[in-house]
């Protein structure tokens, strides 16, 4: 990294004296165990798995917030917002693309990290610029909305052998036209407080289970959530978000984010 980048990047933190790299991974799981779009391990399959992330800030050991300053990398990260991507395009993701990201890269002003805090989403001042002028990862048109004229927050699905079931996370109840959206009433971005996260050490997870906890997997019957209010596929997996179902505020932090030690 240049010295330019490194004084841009202090400058930004404000009061720093010194600026340290900082990687923050993510992996899914399902049932317990780790999984991709390869896995035949699970009686539930992964079939989709892309959210984006942003206000990130870590924790010290003496509870200070400190902000991460995101690396803009020109795929999959600006300075505002990132794109995790565990799925593949192969396996069970068929709709999925090949590139893979699996991990958030910053700056932050230095210190032991004890915690971590994030929310799921793009924010509002961008959720409904126009994809086709916007700089990765906003261009990633799989992730956009475009009847709703927003992002998809979160894509997540998973299959069974004779059934599955998808979310797409988004804002909803927006009120204004296509192109000039005034706001939103259901914000529909999780937020997630990992307590105890060491990024040398642990690994953001998100449990697949955890939203599909209560969705018939069995019944033969394909079904998803659209991040609607009248459609109650979303009741349980808002929950799993930490999300009002009916508000689409958040209520607290997301039950199916954790940490885990890294393989």
């Amino acid at each position: 990294m240049n010295r330019q980048v490194i004084l841009i990047t202090c400058f930004l933190i404000s009061s720093c004296t010194s600026v340290e790299p900082v990687t923050i991974s993510f992996e899914a799981r399902l049932n317990g165990l780790s999984t991709d779009c390869a896995a035949v391990n699970h009686s539930i399959q992964l079939t989709d798995l892309r959210f984006y992330v942003h206000d990130i800030k870590l924790v010290s050991e003496h509870d200070a917030i400190m902000p991460l300053v995101i690396l803009a990398d020109g795929r999959w990260q600006n300075s505002e917002v990132a794109l995790i991507d565990l799925e593949n395009g192969q396996g069970t993701c068929v709709n999925g693309s090949k590139q893979m990201n699996a991990a958030v890269q910053g700056f932050y002003s230095g210190g032991q990290i004890t915690g971590l805090q994030f929310k799921i989403g793009v924010p509002e001042e961008l959720n409904h610029k126009d994809p086709l002028e916007a700089s990765t990862p906003l261009g990633y048109s799989d992730m956009h909305w475009h009847w709703a004229s927003g992002y998809k927050f979160l894509r997540a699905g998973v299959k069974t052998a004779n059934d599955g079931f998808f979310i797409h996370l988004g804002s909803s109840r927006c009120e204004g036209t296509i192109g000039n959206i005034k706001s939103c009433r259901s914000p529909n971005r999780p937020s997630v407080h990992l307590r105890d996260f060491k990024p040398a050490r642990d690994v953001v997870t998100i449990d697949l289970s955890s939203l599909v906890s209560d969705v018939n997997l069995e019944d033969g019957i394909l079904t998803d959530c659209q991040s609607s209010p009248a459609d109650q596929e979303c009741e349980r997996p808002f929950a799993s978000l930490g999300l009002n179902f009916i508000t689409g505020t958040s209520i607290g932090t997301a039950p199916s984010f954790s940490a885990r030690p890294q393989k």
